[in-house]
């Protein structure tokens, strides 16, 4: 039992602080448009670039009237978020399978947090894509689509012409992230994909230059069908705010014709899109198709601009 309780402590404290060094580098890769992180992290990104643009911090002022007037918000993002359960497992393992590879109880316990952690980042990475896809792609004015019955290709120029939906606040735009699909048509045109900044199982960010990151993973999300959905996020424009792998239990189970392990975890985080707030306070504990659901997202900035980014769409349409 002892034994069983240290093989716990280390894959759970292992994998958290692997997901911990991993998100780091994930956000400063990505320049952070998609922040992922524990609280402190969190609150580090969101403030800074909170502060780097207030939404409508001059106004204007009507010098004969004391009417009331409203507080311009600071660091509300993930205020308006959501929670998001997740598990590891449950994995089966005899200790004939142990012996025969000669592992010990702490390459084991390596090998699982390692997949635990990788397992983890990718849920969050696709979980915050779909809230983000769902969200932004509810705002008519934040919706760039081009796909036709004949198929449309992504290129830089659609990308520009996405990034115009802000308008003079395009510049905002830190990060694009998009399925493989989509970053294979724009190398196809004109991207050096030689620069490649982070990497984490099928995770990739890559340097686009002019101040811009491609977070490049297949995101369920971000295909339908024959159509591709790129997101151009600004920094802060969505938030992950996770505690790591919350706990792992092993258990033995004897009796049967082997000794068997049974091992599962569970692991929690919230997610945050700026400018929009989950609309369903009924709903606990969400699933994937209730996150991406463009209905349970309502747009709470005043503005389209003070929102998490753009969504442009290309690829073909339906016959």
């Amino acid at each position: 039992m002892a034994t069983l309780e240290i093989f716990n402590r280390q894959v759970r404290d292992t994998a958290t602080e692997m997901v911990d060094q991993e998100v780091q580098k994930f956000n400063e890769a990505s320049g952070g448009a998609l922040i992922m992180g524990n609280e402190s992290v969190i609150g580090d990104y969101v403030e800074e670039a909170s502060w780097a643009a207030i939404a409508g911090l001059a106004a204007r002022r009507n010098a004969h009237a004391d009417k009331a007037v409203t507080a311009v918000e600071l660091n509300q993002l993930l205020k308006r978020s959501i929670k998001v359960d997740g598990r590891i497992g449950p994995v089966k393992m005899t200790d004939t399978q142990y012996r025969r590879i000669g592992a010990s109880v702490e390459e084991v316990a390596a090998i699982v947090s390692a997949q635990a952690a990788e397992g983890i980042i990718r849920d969050q990475l696709n979980t915050s894509a779909a809230a983000a896809k769902a969200a932004i792609g509810s705002v008519t004015e934040l919706a760039h689509s081009v796909a036709t019955a004949g198929g449309v290709p992504l290129t830089l120029a659609e990308l520009n012409r996405g990034n115009a939906k802000l308008g003079d606040r395009s510049a905002l735009i830190t990060a694009y992230l998009m399925h493989s699909i989509g970053f294979h048509e724009l190398i196809g045109e004109a991207l050096n994909n030689d620069n490649r900044l982070y990497t984490i199982g099928d995770i990739n960010v890559f340097d686009g230059g002019l101040g811009r990151r491609y977070v490049v993973s297949d995101i369920p999300a971000l295909v339908e069908d024959e159509l591709l959905h790129t997101l151009g996020l600004v920094a802060g424009g969505v938030a992950v705010q996770a505690s790591g792998l919350t706990s792992f239990v092993t258990t033995e189970t004897t009796g049967r014709e082997n000794i068997q392990r049974m091992m599962q975890g569970e692991y929690e985080f919230i997610v945050g899109v700026k400018g929009f707030q989950w609309a369903k306070t009924d709903v606990n504990s969400p699933t994937d198709a209730a996150i991406a659901t463009a209905a349970n997202w309502k747009k709470i900035a005043t503005s389209h601009k003070d929102c998490a980014g753009v969504l442009i769409t290309t690829g073909k349409t339906g016959s």
